[in-house]
């Protein structure tokens, strides 16, 4: 399996890659396995419903989770990049990151039937923007760990693996799910799916822990925490080709905005039944799983500037089906669509910006870039208003635009650090 995905160089390098190719792997797999039982666009929001009544606390659900996972990262990014071991704290972050799940379970069990529907849902949303939180304090550590374990050509198909089987193993625990919520009463249901995802997040915990970090990494100089702050500044007003690939990218996150509403629109648009949903999921699993196949191997022969330029293009095919698609079975493109720019973005968004930055200033350059760009995800917020007062037709058509004003920018603004003479890319401190 190993040597057909990533071909020759896992098997001539040394055993410690195949390891941590392996670990990696299952920890990536696990991981999505977990919180497929819980997951925040389809499990949580209902969980929601149930407990307050209240559309208002269901669309808190997106707000405060990429709130909680995005903001607080450079909080720890100066204090990470200063470790030239990093498995210790590691270890220790994505612990932490695993109790609030825990915590969910026995709230679900324990607590949420006695509950006022104002008490309950405070503490559901006190302990998921906890989850929210502690991940995203674990995130810069393990993208820099993961950055540093595995060399630069073997990054998009690692990535690529992790999403092919978590998306595999997404539609089992989407079929427990089903079953869960169909025989087993609210709350005993849903502290059942948390205490899946609890275990299986243990799993993956344990994958991490067979991580093997050989050589240190570079250190970056000590600066007091308000110079590290001053300093972010400056490093969009130096960095010409890191601001471009921010402008891309806040673009293509607000694009993204469509993706809410496609299933409602083709629901509505040709008289389909609700189960028709199932049918999309089906699409989106299968083209996530196809997509992974091919989309690591792209970015590891050609940059991941290339995927990037997929997911943006992938994102206005989308949107403008989603306007012309005269039955519901072209409308399936939308699906294949909306499928490969979450594949793509998740192998080389953040993959680019490992080879934009020196090794020191890895963790600093991630957390800055879900600082400044993931807010504009919330633009989805006003695409409910724009759906009410004009139709989902005007939503599709702002999307496919920002899309493709996406992929122009990309194409035309941003360099690919490979090509670069000025800042080459960082094959991988272990392995050099």
């Amino acid at each position: 399996m190993l040597e057909w995905f990533f071909g020759p160089e896992v098997r001539e390098k040394q055993s410690v890659l195949r390891q941590n190719v392996v670990a990696n792997i299952i920890d990536g797999a696990m991981y999505a396995f977990g919180i497929g039982f819980v997951s925040i666009q389809t499990v949580v929001p209902v969980m929601v419903k149930h407990i307050s009544g209240s559309d208002f606390a269901v669309g808190l659900v997106l707000v405060l989770w990429t709130a909680g996972f995005n903001f607080p990262q450079i909080f720890i990014a100066s204090h990470a990049q200063r470790f030239p071991y990093k498995m210790r704290l590691f270890l220790q972050m994505a612990f932490l990151q695993r109790v609030p799940w825990l915590l969910l379970a026995l709230l679900s069990f324990f607590m949420l039937g006695g509950l006022s529907p104002t008490a309950g849902t405070f503490f559901f949303f006190f302990l998921f923007t906890l989850a929210a939180v502690t991940g995203s304090l674990c995130f810069p550590i393990w993208f820099d760990l993961i950055a540093k374990l595995t060399p630069v050509d073997l990054r998009g198909r690692l990535f690529a693996a992790r999403n092919l089987l978590g998306g595999i193993l997404g539609v089992l625990a989407g079929s427990v799910v089903a079953v869960v919520l169909a025989e087993i009463a609210y709350p005993l249901s849903y502290g059942i799916l948390f205490t899946l995802a609890f275990l299986f997040m243990l799993v993956s915990y344990w994958a991490l822990t067979k991580l093997k970090e050989e050589t240190a990494s570079a250190v970056a100089e000590e600066v007091h925490i308000l110079d590290y702050y001053r300093s972010l500044p400056r490093i969009l007003k130096a960095h010409k080709n890191f601001r471009n690939f921010l402008i891309s990218d806040a673009l293509l996150l607000a694009a993204t905005m469509a993706g809410a509403f496609y299933a409602v629109h083709a629901i509505r648009r040709f008289s389909l039944s609700d189960s028709s949903a199932g049918i999309f999921t089906i699409v989106v699993m299968c083209s996530t799983i196809i997509g992974n196949m091919f989309f690591g191997t792209i970015a590891d022969r050609y940059g991941h500037k290339v995927n990037l330029v997929l997911a943006a293009a992938s994102t206005a095919l989308s949107c403008f089906m989603a306007i012309l698609a005269p039955d519901e079975r072209l409308f399936l493109i939308v699906f294949v669509g909306m499928a490969f720019q979450i594949g793509l973005s998740g192998i080389s968004r953040l993959s680019i910006v490992a080879e934009l930055c020196s090794e020191e200033e890895r963790p600093t350059y991630v957390a800055l870039t879900n600082l400044v760009t993931s807010p504009f995800i919330l633009f989805g917020l006003v695409a409910g208003g724009i759906a009410s007062q004009y139709g989902y037709d005007a939503v599709f058509l702002i999307a496919g635009l920002l899309a493709v004003a996406s992929a122009l920018w990309m194409v035309f603004r941003v360099e690919e650090p490979r090509e670069s003479v000025r800042r080459p890319f960082v094959q991988s401190a272990q392995y050099e």
